[in-house]
């Protein structure tokens, strides 16, 4: 599974839009978006276990601690920035790249999708008339 976040770090840092907006550190937004979908997915699977056994939690005691745990252990795996160079030498000529950006992008946008809906469900209380 790691070999997937790191095919998202490589595309979403030499992307032609990161390309543009940082050209002396796009890999920070790497960092950032990678960390963020990752802690979505895992705060996704916490909300949806206390809401199954029917608990309560302090959402934001276990949010940021997550984010900045997740944030720092990514640093530790993206560091060798020099891996994504040569992983870019290598893969400018693969099949189904716009596939698999397009997958990229999928990832993205369903990590937001399902935390929102998770989060609706949390904090959402009908009112009974």
């Amino acid at each position: 599974m790691l070999r997937f976040f790191d095919y998202c770090f490589y595309r979403i840092t030499y992307s032609k839009y990161y390309q543009r907006v940082d050209k002396k550190d796009p890999y920070i937004w790497a960092w950032g978006w990678i960390s963020l979908c990752q802690t979505f997915n895992v705060l996704s699977i916490i909300i949806i276990y206390y809401l199954i056994i029917d608990t309560k939690f302090n959402f934001k005691l276990v949010c940021i601690p997550i984010y900045l745990t997740i944030y720092f252990l990514n640093i530790y795996c993206f560091l060798p920035i020099k891996k994504y160079k040569e992983m870019g030498k290598l893969e400018k000529n693969e099949k189904y790249r716009k596939l698999k950006g397009w997958g990229v992008i999928l990832y993205i946008l369903l990590s937001f999708a399902i935390f929102g809906f998770v989060m609706v469900k949390l904090f959402w209380v009908p009112t009974i008339k």
